[in-house]
């Protein structure tokens, strides 16, 4: 059985306020850069790779720890936030003031393309995205442990909120949780870790654990730890 490590950091507090912060590319606040410096100084695993989503809020800080452990940056633009559309970038108030019908009911079922802001990214889209950057990053950890002796090789990446919530949806099985959007707090700079495995079969890993996701050439299950192992 071969074994790999993901930490995901979600970015610190960013410049705009309670805003629809989406694609729109802000940077962090210098208290939103002291956060993340401070939820990684507890990461006691010894990071190899960082990727990052290529929004500023993210890169700024992956690129700085980059070259501080000197190891490499993959940017992936998979990772990044997802597209609010006509809503991307405005304050919360002013979008429900606006359109307050569609602002519930995006909310109450933001998997209903229906709900969708005008010329922004279904949630249904995004998760798929989501699950596609997922896959290039395991797909990189599986390389390493074959061209490595590296026992258990451990990334780190640098992504969103929501990004978080389609991975965490995604390797529990929960479908298309409502939930996870609507009532799930993620604070900044968050931490979530995903074990990885690749094993001739992926039951013996533990029975609870779904197969969550099919990359080339092996299968792949995962364990989650919230909050951080």
């Amino acid at each position: 059985m071969k074994q790999a490590k993901i930490v995901f950091l979600r970015h610190g507090e960013c410049e705009g306020g309670e805003i629809a912060r989406g694609q729109i590319d802000v940077p962090l606040t210098p208290q939103g850069h002291e956060q993340m410096c401070q939820a990684f100084a507890s990461v006691t695993h010894p990071i190899s790779h960082i990727f990052s989503s290529p929004l500023v809020r993210c890169k700024s800080f992956a690129a700085s720890l980059s070259q501080q452990l000197t190891v490499p940056l993959d940017l992936v633009p998979a990772l990044q936030e997802i597209n609010f559309g006509v809503w991307d970038g405005q304050a919360f108030d002013k979008i429900y003031h606006k359109s307050p019908s569609q602002f519930d009911a995006y909310w109450r079922d933001p998997w209903n393309v229906e709900n969708t802001p005008e010329k922004g990214e279904s949630v249904v889209d995004f998760a798929e995205r989501v699950q596609q950057g997922l896959i290039e990053v395991v797909a990189c950890l599986q390389r390493v442990l074959n061209e490595a002796d590296e026992s258990i090789p451990q990334a780190l990446v640098v992504t969103h909120g929501g990004v978080i919530r389609c991975i965490m949806g995604h390797v529990l099985n929960a479908g298309q949780c409502s939930g996870l959007f609507a009532n799930l707090a993620i604070p900044y700079a968050a931490i979530m870790v995903l074990d990885v495995y690749w094993p001739d079969d992926v039951d013996i890993i533990d029975s609870s654990q779904p197969a969550a996701m099919e990359s080339e050439p092996a299968k792949v299950s995962f364990r989650l730890h919230w909050p951080k192992a």
